[in-house]
C-alpha cells in the first residue's frame, strides 16, 4: 500500500472530501451564521455530486490559528469538484452570506478517498 500513489481516473474514480477553513469577523451576527449554515447544507439537494455537506464553528480556538468555522463536503468524484465550485448556486451563497462576513481568505484543500 502506498498512501501518496496517485489513482489514475481511467483506472478508479473516487470521492473527494472538499474542507474549507474560513475566519469570521467578530461582530457576525448569529442570524447571519444560521442563514450560512442553511444555505450551505441546502447545497446538497441543489449541486450535482455532493454526498454529504456539514458545516460549523470550532470548539478548540488555542489551535485554529484564527479560523472559526469548517465546511466539509463530499462529492462522487474530481469531476463533481469542477462542478461544485462555480456552480450557482454554490455561487450565490459564497457572494451573499461568505464573503461578507469573512474576516481573511479561507483556506480550502480537497483529497480523494
Amino acid at each position: 500500500f502506498n498512501p501518496w500513489a496517485v489513482v489514475s481516473a481511467e483506472t478508479e474514480t473516487m470521492p473527494i472530501k472538499h474542507i474549507v477553513l474560513m475566519k469570521f469577523k467578530a461582530d457576525t451576527t448569529v442570524e447571519a451564521l444560521e442563514k450560512a449554515t442553511a444555505n450551505l447544507l441546502a447545497l446538497k439537494g441543489k449541486v450535482p455530486g455532493v454526498q454529504e455537506i456539514s458545516f460549523g464553528p470550532t470548539f478548540t480556538t488555542d489551535r485554529s490559528n484564527g479560523y472559526t468555522h469548517a465546511l466539509v463536503v463530499d462529492l462522487d468524484d474530481k469531476a463533481s469538484l469542477e462542478t461544485y465550485g462555480p456552480h450557482p448556486e454554490h455561487q450565490a451563497v459564497v457572494a451573499a452570506d461568505l464573503k461578507p462576513n469573512f474576516e481573511g481568505p479561507p483556506l480550502a484543500m480537497d483529497y480523494e478517498f
